[in-house]
C-alpha cells in the first residue's frame, strides 16, 4: 500500500475534522476522535496540525474560502450587480433547506471561541468583514446611494438567516431571507 503524501494526509485530516466540527461543534470534538476517524496515527495528525487550535483555525479558514468560492461562482453567473447580490441569497436559501444544515461555520466558531485573540475567532471575524466589503462593492456597482449601509443591512439579513435557520424552520427562513434581500436590493439599488 502506497504511503500518503503530507498534503494528502493534511486534506484527509481537515476533511474529517470539517465533518465532525460542523456536525458536533469544535469544542465537543477531541483530537482523539479526529485521529480515530482519520485512521492515522497521532504523529501524522500532529505533524500537520500541532494543536487543536491550529486544526480549528484551518477548518474555519477552509470553510470561509469555500463559501467565497461558491458565492463568487454563483454571482459570476450574472452580469448585473443587483443579480450578483441576489445570487448569494439564492444559495443561502438552498443551503438552509438542507436537512443537515447546522448554521454558519463562522458564526458557530465565533460563538465557541469568543476570545478576541483566538486564531479561529479572528478568521471568523475577518471572513464577515470580507463579506461586508464584497457586498459594499457590489452595492456600489449596482448604484446604491449608500453602499455601506446596504452592505451592512444585507449582512444582517445573511447572518440572521444563517443563525435562525439553524434552530427553526431552515427552508422557511432561507426563503424569507431571500425575499428580504430582494426588497432591500430593490430599494437600495433602483434601476
Amino acid at each position: 500500500m502506497a504511503r500518503k503524501t503530507a498534503e494528502e494526509n493534511r486534506r484527509n485530516i481537515l476533511s474529517v475534522a470539517t465533518r465532525l466540527f460542523y456536525r458536533q461543534g469544535i469544542r465537543a470534538v477531541g483530537m482523539d476522535a479526529v485521529i480515530k476517524e482519520c485512521g492515522v496515527g497521532n504523529a501524522t495528525v500532529y505533524r500537520q496540525f500541532a494543536t487543536k487550535d491550529d486544526l480549528a483555525t484551518a477548518y474555519v479558514q477552509s470553510r470561509a474560502d469555500a463559501w467565497f468560492e461558491r458565492m463568487r461562482q454563483a454571482a459570476g453567473e450574472h452580469g448585473d450587480a443587483r443579480d450578483k447580490l441576489l445570487a448569494v441569497f439564492e444559495v443561502l436559501a438552498t443551503d438552509c433547506a438542507v436537512p443537515t444544515y447546522r448554521g454558519c461555520p463562522m458564526l458557530n466558531t465565533s460563538t465557541e471561541f469568543p476570545e478576541d485573540g483566538h486564531p479561529a475567532h479572528l478568521v471568523a471575524v475577518s471572513h464577515k468583514q470580507q463579506v461586508r466589503d464584497w457586498f459594499r462593492d457590489l452595492a456600489a456597482d449596482a448604484g446604491a446611494e449608500d453602499p455601506d449601509r446596504t452592505s451592512e443591512e444585507l449582512l444582517i439579513v445573511l447572518n440572521g438567516a444563517y443563525a435562525t435557520a439553524a434552530v427553526l424552520d431552515g427552508p422557511g427562513y432561507g426563503e424569507r431571507a431571500l425575499n428580504l434581500a430582494r426588497r432591500l436590493i430593490a430599494d437600495a439599488c433602483p434601476d
